[in-house]
């Protein structure tokens, strides 16, 4: 399975200097760093998401991003059990592992990783079963039946980190005999609410069912009905979806027009159009181009 999720990162529109004087803030003053957290750091790690999502310059997001990620790496070392760093963390690793993988896979693998064991930390604080998580199969839905709704964004970045981590893994059998309990995971997450982040759930089991050949549970039919419900919810405003549609969906029933009609369309459309979507859209666009480039190769 792929990775395939290019969302708002928090971070960015603060210098790296900056960043990493908070840190040290945080981390020297101690005491205070609970307070610093809540009066300070917190409400700042959502205005950084905010004002990242809107922006158009994908570099230098990339070159903002490393400063964030030991900051947050720095407030957990002091603040373990704080659910919600847990949770940032995880989607931020996940995030920036999205931007750097085209360039080098082992590196995002590393970053996938940390956003999976930051999404496994937060989904399992607080629950009596949390050593299920890491035990057998049974174990683990045994765990995902006593998931609540609040636990809603920690089951989704732990998926859907650790089914990167798992598709950047090469053929690593130990990481695949995991993926059963990804999707499962994710299926979770799609009952809850199939709306979460514009409707991500359906794009990721859209790829799953594309990725995978029928024996194993790969099946078109499925990952088109996903991916046409993943653009339904996000109203189309979404770019990725397209993008991946052409690449798993279209690939997999060779259908060249379809496949550069997809991508055509990505090209074509504003990527602005919905503000809290620039930047994913922006990397879609980078990857359409890719894509396109390729046409040939994969036809």
């Amino acid at each position: 399975m792929h990775r395939f999720i290019l969302y708002p990162i928090p971070t960015l529109r603060i210098c790296p200097w900056i960043l990493s004087l908070l840190a040290m803030a945080m981390l020297s003053l101690p005491g205070c760093a609970s307070k610093l957290q809540s009066s300070l750091i917190e409400p700042l790690i959502n205005d950084l998401s905010t004002a990242t999502a809107h922006h158009r310059d994908i570099d230098l997001v990339i070159d903002g991003l490393p400063s964030f990620l030991l900051l947050l790496d720095g407030l957990i070392e002091n603040n373990p059990q704080n659910k919600r760093l847990l949770l940032k963390a995880s989607e931020a690793y996940a995030s920036y592992a999205v931007l750097v993988e085209i360039d080098d896979t082992q590196r995002a693998r590393q970053l996938y990783q940390r956003a999976k064991e930051y999404g496994l930390r937060a989904l399992s604080l607080g629950k009596k079963r949390a050593n299920k998580l890491q035990s057998t199969y049974t174990d683990f839905t045994q765990f995902i039946d006593a998931l609540e709704s609040s636990d809603l964004p920690a089951a989704f970045w732990t998926a859907s980190s650790w089914g990167a981590w798992i598709s950047t893994s090469g053929e690593s059998m130990s990481a695949i005999a995991e993926l059963p309990k990804v999707i499962d995971l994710m299926r979770w997450v799609l009952a809850q609410d199939e709306t979460f982040q514009h409707g991500s759930p359906h794009i990721f089991l859209g790829v799953y069912h594309s990725t995978l050949p029928q024996s194993i549970g790969g099946d078109p039919q499925k990952a088109l009905w996903h991916f046409d419900q993943a653009l339904a919810i996000s109203k189309g405003q979404m770019l990725m979806v397209y993008v991946l549609k052409a690449e798993y969906y279209a690939r997999q029933i060779f259908d060249r027009a379809m496949y550069e009609s997809l991508l055509n369309k990505v090209l074509n459309t504003p990527a602005d159009l919905v503000p809290k979507l620039t930047l994913q859209n922006i990397g879609a666009q980078k990857k359409a181009r890719i894509l396109l480039a390729k046409t040939n190769d994969f036809f």
